[in-house]
C-alpha cells in the first residue's frame, strides 16, 4: 500500500500541474501505447484503499483515545495527546483526506462519466460523501465547492461551506450515487479490473452502502428540531443493508508488507521493540483497553447490573496475572491502577503491573492482523433505525431493530447462538422493554451497543457528542480523563467535553480568512452545527 499511496500522490500532483495552459503543449506526440489516463476500473481500488488507510485510519487513530477505547502507559509521567485532549493544528486528518484520498474519488467520478460507466460515478460519490462526512464531523465547516474537481485549476484560497451546507451536499451526493447505481446503461463493471475489494462488483450492495450513509448522516440531526426526520431515516435504513455479510469494510491481508496489515495490530503509530509490558521498550500507541470499555462489556445499560457480554473474549484478552478483564482510566496510565468501575466506584488501585491488563494490540476481533476496518455495518444501520423509531414513538419497532442490531454484531464476531440467546434473555429479565418506555432509557441501550459494535470507529465520537457525554446514557464511569489539557479545559467543570478539532496548520497559514479563529480553546470547545440545538 505504501507503493500505492506514492503512485496516487504523484498522479495527483501531476494532475494539478496539468490543469494550466501547458496542457495543450503536453498533448503533442502522445504515445497511443502508453495512455496518460487510467481507466475507472483501475482507479476504484485506490479510492477505496485511500478512503480507508489515509482518511479513516488517520481520523480514527486519535479518536480511539478520545472516545476512551484505548489507553496508554504514560511512561515517566508523560502523556499522549489524544487521550488527554491535547489536540493542536498538527493533527493531519485534513491533509490526508484532501490530498491523498478525495482526489481519487473525484477522478473516479469523472472517468466514470467519460467512459459511460455510471456505476463508477456512484462508487466515487459514495466514497466522497463518506470522506466529506468524516471531515465535517470533526471540523465543522469544510471545503466542498472549491475542492479539486479534476477539470479546472485549484482555488488556493477556497471558501468553506457551513456544516449545514455540507450536510445538504452529502445528502444530494448520495442521492446522485443511488441514481447512478440504478442506471442500466453501464459500459464497464465495477470489478472489471478486480478493483472492487468491497463488493466484487455487486452493484446492489454498493447501492445499499449509499443508503446506509444517508441513514447515518440524517440521524446525526437529532438535536436540530424539525430537520430531524425519523421517517426519512427509517426509509434509508429499509433500503440499506438488510442481512449479515453486507458490511462496507476494508479487508486487510496477512503475509504482505506491514501496511497490508490492520494498523491496530502491527504498531498503531509508535514503534515498540520490547515484549515485557512492564519495560519501557514496550510502549505502543495504545497499551490496554480502557476500563470504560470493559464496563460496557461487563454490565447492562440503565441498571448497570453486572453481566459479562460474550463478545468480551472476542474483542480483548484477560490479564495474564489472574485471567480477569480490567482496564485503565483514560489519562491515568499504568501507575493509576484499574479505572472506575461500572457502578462509579474506584477500581483496584494496586493493579499497576503490566500483566494485570490484557494488551490492546493483537487482542481480538478488531486488532488482529487481518481484522477488517468497517466504514459502516448492518449492525449500525439497525441501531440507527432503532433510535429513529424510538424518537418517533414506535417502541415495539425500536425494540425489534435494537434486537437485530445487537444480535447481528454478535454473529459477526462469532458468538454462538446459545450465548447470544442467553445474553438477550438476561437483557429482557433486566427490564429491557420498560427501559425503552423512556427516551433516555432506550438511548442508553442503543448508544452502549453502538459503542461496542462501532469499536475504534470515529463515528462513536459523534454519538457521544449527540448524547452530551451523558452518564445517564453511558453510565457513571464515563468521566473526563485525568491529566486533562488544562490549557483549554477547566478542571472544575466536569460537563465540559471536547466538541471539535483544530484546523490543520497549513490551512490556517494559507487560508486564514476561511479558517477564522483556530485557537485550541475555541475549536476544541465549540459545538459543531448538528451538536448545537439552537
Amino acid at each position: 500500500m505504501k507503493k500505492t499511496y506514492k503512485i496516487l500522490t504523484s498522479m495527483l500532483l501531476a494532475a494539478m500541474m496539468l490543469q494550466t495552459g501547458c496542457k495543450k503543449y503536453l498533448d503533442v506526440n502522445k504515445d497511443p501505447n502508453n495512455p496518460t489516463k487510467i481507466p475507472a476500473a483501475n482507479r476504484l481500488m485506490g479510492a477505496i484503499t485511500t478512503t480507508n488507510g489515509a482518511s479513516m485510519w488517520r481520523g480514527a487513530r486519535e479518536i480511539a483515545g478520545l472516545a476512551q477505547y484505548g489507553t496508554t502507559k504514560l511512561l515517566d509521567g508523560t502523556n499522549r495527546n489524544a487521550e488527554t485532549w491535547r489536540f493542536t493544528s498538527g493533527y493531519f486528518f485534513w491533509q490526508n483526506a484532501y490530498v491523498f484520498t478525495m482526489p481519487n474519488c473525484v477522478d473516479l467520478i469523472n472517468l466514470g462519466q467519460e467512459e459511460g460507466s455510471p456505476h463508477f460515478v456512484g462508487a466515487g460519490k459514495t466514497l466522497l460523501a463518506l470522506n466529506f462526512g468524516m471531515l465535517t464531523d470533526q471540523y465543522g465547516a469544510i471545503v466542498v465547492d472549491d475542492f479539486y474537481n479534476g477539470s479546472t485549476q485549484l482555488n488556493l484560497l477556497p471558501k468553506m461551506q457551513t456544516q449545514q451546507e455540507v450536510y445538504q451536499r452529502i445528502d444530494k451526493m448520495l442521492d446522485e450515487a443511488i441514481a447512478a447505481f440504478d442506471n442500466p446503461a453501464n459500459a464497464t463493471g465495477l470489478n472489471a479490473a478486480n478493483g472492487d475489494i468491497l463488493y466484487k462488483g455487486d452493484v446492489a450492495k454498493w447501492k445499499r452502502f449509499a443508503w446506509a450513509l444517508k441513514a447515518r448522516y440524517l440521524n446525526h440531526l437529532s438535536k436540530k428540531g424539525t430537520l430531524y426526520n425519523p421517517a426519512k431515516i427509517i426509509e434509508a435504513c429499509t433500503n440499506s443493508f438488510n442481512a449479515d455479510g453486507m458490511d462496507a469494510e476494508f479487508p486487510y491481508q496477512a503475509g504482505g508488507i506491514q501496511t497490508d496489515e490492520n494498523p491496530w495490530f502491527s504498531w498503531g503509530g509508535f514503534v515498540t521493540t520490547g515484549t515485557d509490558p512492564n519495560d519501557r521498550t514496550y510502549d505502543p500507541r495504545y497499551f490496554a483497553w480502557s476500563q470504560f470499555f470493559v464496563n460496557m462489556l461487563t454490565s447492562l445499560p440503565v441498571t448497570n447490573t453486572p453481566l459479562q457480554d460474550p463478545r468480551i473474549s472476542k474483542i480483548m484478552q484477560p490479564a495474564a496475572s489472574d485471567g480477569r478483564y480490567r482496564g485503565l482510566r483514560s489519562g491515568a496510565g499504568l501507575a493509576g491502577g484499574q479505572g472506575v468501575l461500572a457502578n462509579g466506584q474506584p477500581g483496584d488501585a494496586t493493579k499497576t503491573n503490566g500483566n494485570d491488563y490484557g494488551r490492546f494490540s493483537n487482542s481480538g476481533f478488531y486488532t488482529s492482523r487481518t481484522s477488517p476496518f468497517p466504514f459502516i455495518t448492518y449492525s449500525e444501520v439497525k441501531l440507527i433505525e432503532s433510535e429513529a423509531r424510538l424518537r418517533s414513538g414506535d417502541v415495539p419497532g425500536a425494540l425489534l431493530a435494537y434486537e437485530e442490531g445487537v444480535k447481528s454484531n454478535m454473529r459477526k464476531l462469532g458468538v454462538s447462538a446459545a450465548d447470544i440467546n442467553a445474553y438477550w434473555t438476561a437483557q429482557l429479565a433486566d427490564d429491557l422493554a420498560a427501559h425503552f418506555g423512556s427516551l433516555i432509557g432506550g438511548l442508553s441501550h442503543i448508544m452502549r451497543q453502538k459503542y461496542i459494535s462501532l469499536c475504534l470507529n470515529p463515528e462513536t465520537w459523534v454519538d457521544m457528542r449527540r448524547s452530551d457525554f451523558s452518564q445517564a446514557i453511558y453510565g457513571p464511569s464515563l468521566l473526563r480523563p485525568l491529566n486533562l489539557n488544562t490549557a483549554v479545559f477547566d478542571t472544575g467543570n466536569p460537563n465540559q467535553w471536547i466538541r471539535g478539532m483544530v484546523y490543520e496548520s497549513n490551512e490556517q497559514t494559507r487560508n486564514p480568512n476561511a479558517v477564522g479563529d483556530n485557537s485550541e480553546r475555541t475549536r476544541l470547545l465549540t459545538p459543531l452545527w448538528w451538536d448545537n440545538p439552537n
